[in-house]
């Protein structure tokens, strides 16, 4: 039984790579558009289809925690941190394949998402590398690394953000925001509506109860203009009407164990979301914009077990809530640039956030300003927030205010 179930799974992901492969040799118009890269940068023609094109991005931090460091941990923490340091090489092969790759330093930080850690944390690593095959605008495939296919928020261009960042609170378990696999998508009378379906690695421990894919679906619907890449903006600064409603889906069999010391209690993954969108400029006043999200993540109570899979509770763990945002463009500017001022309200409730920290829940209160000199270029941004915690009972969980500066470059 065990070799049929290798096999059927064997002949699945075969089926798609002959899927994809196909796709490379059949006639279409590939692109390597993405929704986070600036429009200039150093572009090669190869020839006169084929064409490079080198991005460099950065998003500097100076944050300020008022805990985390002195012998009590309860004096206040300043750091300095590359929050992305991006390198981005992106293009057209053919008429029908075109790639992108991604290298990225973050880093060294230590004020995380709830905590200061003791030593600063950095990386560097292949952040993106796929390539996208495209038959029609109705039947593209991506392979490789790339974005995972499910919240909105994760799928909205790194450096087009409304606030400073997207929601700490909504990365998937064990590979966050980005993951390897292959993704059938399209887009749909005439982009009103896009699809994505995906197969991508997952959890990828040998401690794991099974070795399965990780099956993901996303759709949404665009009643004003399209929003047909691969990936969306969190402001379009004006420049469309968007009113955009989506809803995605994850599962995979087999994810955790409730004890993984004993290897007993298989428990599956499931995750869903629901999201809305919506940016439209007033005329020549400015540019309003709204966008909120629900996320429910689930590993069937393993949290409850005597030793849990480390990805199955914590900060990517089982959890619920939302989060909304607002915000406003200015359409005329004062000096240089123009202001756009925004406010974001956040409620989740874990299973177990910290270790033998169960059913807390937190809301995260912010506001910030960004003043774009040259779009989203050249853009120097301001957010205050707050993280409460229901339960303060562990020292862990105390209330905190966090003020975060950034410089954000590109080009």
């Amino acid at each position: 039984m065990m070799f049929i179930r290798m096999k059927k799974k064997g002949l699945a992901l075969f089926a798609m790579l002959c899927a994809f492969s196909a796709v490379v040799f059949m006639n279409g118009s590939a692109y390597a558009a993405q929704s986070c890269l600036p429009s200039g940068g150093a572009t090669i023609k190869i020839d006169d289809t084929a064409y490079m094109r080198i991005n460099y991005q950065f998003q500097l931090y100076g944050a300020w925690r008022d805990t985390g460091s002195g012998p009590a941990g309860t004096d206040a923490t300043t750091d300095f941190f590359f929050r992305r340091n991006r390198l981005t090489v992106s293009g057209v092969a053919t008429d029908k394949l075109s790639y992108i790759l991604m290298l990225e330093h973050s880093g060294d930080r230590k004020i995380a998402p709830v905590e200061v850690v003791d030593e600063a944390v950095g990386e560097f690593n292949v952040l993106e590398g796929f390539v996208i095959a495209e038959l029609s605008d109705a039947v593209k495939f991506n392979a490789g690394k790339m974005k995972i296919p499910f919240m909105r928020e994760i799928l909205e261009g790194c450096f087009s953000n409304l606030s400073l960042d997207r929601s700490l609170f909504i990365y998937s378990p064990y590979q966050r925001s980005r993951d390897t696999g292959v993704a059938l998508w399209g887009n749909l009378l005439k982009s009103k509506i896009q699809y994505i379906f995906s197969a991508m690695d997952g959890q990828e421990s040998v401690d794991a109860p099974k070795s399965s894919p990780r099956y993901g679906g996303r759709v949404h619907l665009a009643l004003l203009d399209p929003e047909d890449t691969y990936g969306y903006s969190g402001t379009y600064l004006g420049n469309k009407m968007v009113l955009t409603i989506g809803a995605a889906a994850q599962y995979e069999p087999g994810a955790a164990y409730s004890d993984t010391a004993a290897q007993t209690g298989d428990k599956d993954y499931t995750a869903w979301t629901a999201d809305l969108f919506f940016e439209y400029p007033i005329g020549s006043v400015g540019t309003v914009t709204l966008s909120g999200a629900y996320l429910k993540t689930d590993f069937d109570g393993a949290y409850t077990g005597s030793n849990p899979d480390p990805g199955s509770v914590g900060l990517d763990g089982e959890k619920k809530g939302w989060y909304a945002k607002a915000g406003y463009l200015h359409q005329n500017k004062i000096g240089p640039g123009q202001i756009q001022p925004y406010v974001r309200f956040e409620k989740w409730e874990y299973a177990e956030l910290m270790t033998g920290m169960y059913s807390q829940k937190l809301t995260w209160i912010g506001g910030g300003l960004n003043y774009l000199i040259n779009g989203q270029n050249l853009r120097i941004g301001l957010e205050y927030s707050v993280t409460d915690f229901e339960d303060e009972s562990d020292p862990r969980s105390k209330d905190f205010t966090t003020i975060n500066t950034m410089l954000q470059v590109g080009f």
